[in-house]
């Protein structure tokens, strides 16, 4: 934690007859991030493709489209497949290419057929009314349709004149000759008029519907027959059709590794990235699998490793945050553990309210599960659905619930201490605070003279707390890095803040006569500690650093926002609910008003307290605490590695003992 893991560049010399070792070694470990090689000579040159990856490319993509067709079945047991000519003799042995692909086209044809049989059906149960023959309805000179019977159509479609029209109670049938049938579409199509053509077919509605209803049956026996038989199928070969799939695919990420080596025809080199504390590992691993045929150089390079984030399970959770932001570089301080440790704290206190808490609560809850455990059929709109996977995953979703759990129950905590239920108090009976005869020491009313000043106190020293925090942490960064100088800049501006913040608190106790030295101890130490903190900056960062001055004031007071946007919630609830409670004495309509405007305002609040102060939390980290010490702009560390489903790992690798088996 506070560090990414620390990483170490490699470089592997080894045996031709060894690579396909090591690669296999290498991705099952998932530990180590190939990089082109850097030595540039004539003896060494790229390596060439293998010659095998088309091959094994078209026999992926044929398995793959085979797993497709498959219905997707459970498996406990995993394949190993122990070479690549294995796993080509077990794609080989694969017989049910023929009797899946006919299988496919027959289902195919029988939904086919059951979206016809369908629509026809639908529409001869509109037109259940007419008793004479369809088969006059359709030929050679006239085309029918049926059309929603209402007064505005009908009388659309007699305007047209050349019409034969037979009217049911619901719908009507147009019947139109093959001379006219260019115009009848202009008309519908310009007086959005819905029209379904006739089926053509022989005999009565009745009996037709009877008839189509009967083949509709069928058709739908001989596909659950159909896929009965895939279904029989696919259970008895798809984790093996699957595990080739799966197999195939890490062959040829094996081979596409291959690009970034160098070698000659005997023996070849490799480079890449490997975390420090796993480098162990991997020589014991490599070193078992060629029979130490194997050298693995630690290299000396001014290049910046990428990075890997190592948090605990509760904290890794807010690394989704970070990487919002700018995953850190593998030099720089991983801030996840302070943002999983301020965040909610913020956001709990910007919302400081019982009933708001308990709902955010509720609906973080339901949105995990939700997610974990999709229903079949979904209550939610739509369109509200929609527009909330259109701005983010399913993933993310889940991720900012969890986010909001913690900051729920701070929320909870604090609004019990404040006294605020949806706005509304139960106050206790203590002793009055001052300024405000309705709230006791026992509760805290965050609308009070008293409460004001001490949360704005509070956040001032939280503002104070977390910009030091930010240039402690660049101190440290530039320290250890060596830019002395502009570690020093940073313990300039530590002063410069904190003796803007004593003459800012003299003046607050004290008036203006704080500010003087002569009585005021404090006053005479912060004069000195502004002079030499403005002067380290100057020699740090030139004279335009000064300008900074102010930034370094309003990061400060930027914190007091948390107060404010706790004071906008509690003022607007109080709103809500003293027009409610005044509602109550009037008449019935009034008391209906008042509920209603009780209910759609703490809605409106509720919404300003899901997005306000999580937006407002995230900024004050990112901007007013990142701004110290954090650039950003990492490049995150991608192991050679597939994730496995169905197959199990070429090599044993625990325990390592350096004696690893093929």
């Amino acid at each position: 934690m506070l560090v990414p893991r620390k990483m170490k560049k490699v470089r592997i010399y080894s045996v031709r007859k060894n690579e396909e070792a090591i690669l296999s070694a290498l991705h099952d470990l998932g530990i180590f991030q190939v990089e082109p090689v850097s030595i540039s000579t004539e003896l060494v040159s790229s390596m060439p493709q293998s010659e095998s990856y088309a091959k094994l490319s078209e026999l992926s993509r044929k398995i793959r489209d085979l797993e497709i067709s498959l219905y997707p079945s459970e498996s406990v047991d995993k394949k190993l497949f122990k070479n690549v000519r294995e796993l080509v003799d077990a794609a080989k042995q694969i017989d049910i290419y023929d009797r899946m692909k006919k299988l496919k086209e027959n289902e195919g044809a029988a939904l086919s057929s059951l979206k016809v049989l369908n629509e026809s059906i639908a529409t001869l149960e509109k037109i259940s009314f007419y008793d004479g023959d369809l088969s006059y309805l359709n030929g050679s000179n006239v085309s029918s349709y049926v059309i929603r019977n209402d007064e505005e159509t009908l009388e659309k479609l007699r305007s047209f004149g050349r019409l034969f029209i037979f009217t049911g109670k619901d719908y009507l049938i147009s019947v139109v000759s093959k001379y006219d049938q260019s115009k009848f579409g202009e008309l519908c199509k310009n007086e959005k008029i819905d029209v379904i053509p006739v089926p053509s077919l022989t005999g009565s509605v009745k009996d037709s519907l009877s008839s189509e209803e009967k083949r509709r049956d069928d058709t739908q026996g001989r596909l659950i027959g159909i896929r009965d038989e895939i279904g029989k199928i696919s259970r008895e070969n798809y984790a093996n059709v699957a595990a080739i799939r799966e197999q195939l695919e890490i062959e040829l990420k094996k081979i596409d590794v291959t690009s970034k080596l160098s070698g000659t025809d005997r023996a070849f080199i490799m480079e890449g990235w490997v975390p420090h504390d796993q480098l162990g590992i991997m020589n014991a691993a490599l070193h078992g699998v060629t029979d130490d045929e194997i050298i693995i150089e630690e290299l000396e390079t001014e290049e910046t490793p990428p990075t890997s984030l190592k948090n605990p399970n509760g904290i890794r959770l807010f690394q989704f945050f970070i990487r919002f932001y700018s995953l850190p570089q593998s030099i720089e301080i991983d801030p996840t553990l302070i943002f999983a440790l301020v965040f909610p704290i913020f956001f709990g206190l910007m919302i400081g309210d019982v009933g708001y808490g308990v709902t955010i609560l509720i609906i973080s809850v339901w949105l995990i599960r939700r997610v974990d455990h999709p229903p079949k059929k979904s209550h939610v709109p739509k369109f509200l659905a929609r527009f909330v996977l259109m701005m983010m995953s399913k993933r993310s979703l889940k991720i900012l619930a969890k986010a909001m759990l913690p900051g729920a129950i701070i929320a909870i905590a604090l609004g019990i201490i404040f006294d605020s239920y949806f706005g509304f108090t139960f106050p206790i009976p203590g002793t009055p605070l001052p300024g405000d005869p309705y709230a006791t020491y026992a509760h805290i009313n965050v609308l009070s003279r008293f409460a004001l000043g001490k949360l704005l106190l509070i956040s001032g020293y939280t503002g104070v707390a977390m910009v030091s925090l930010g240039l402690i942490f660049g101190f440290i960064i530039n320290y250890v890095h060596g830019h002395m100088k502009e570690a020093i800049g940073k313990i300039g501006w530590l002063m410069v803040a904190y003796s803007i913040v004593i003459l800012g608190l003299e003046v607050i106790y004290h008036n203006s006569g704080g500010l003087n030295p002569i009585t005021n101890h404090l006053a005479l130490l912060a004069y000195p500690m502004l002079g030499i903190g403005l002067g380290v900056v100057i020699y740090s960062e030139k004279a335009q650093a000064l300008l900074e001055v102010t930034t370094i004031i309003s990061h400060i007071l930027s914190y007091t926002r948390l107060v404010g946007i706790l004071l906008a919630s509690a003022g607007l609830a109080f709103v809500f609910d003293y027009l409610f409670r005044g509602s109550l004495h009037h008449s019935i309509p009034f008391m209906i008003l008042g509920f209603v405007i009780l209910i759609v305002g703490q809605l409106l609040n509720l919404i300003i307290a899901i997005f306000e102060p999580g937006i407002q939390g995230a900024r004050l980290i990112y901007v007013e605490f990142f701004s110290k010490f954090y650039k950003g702009n990492g490049k995150e560390f991608k192991p050679f590695a597939s994730p496995r489903n169905y197959t199990i790992k070429q090599f044993s690798l625990e325990p390592l003992d350096g004696n690893s088996k093929k």
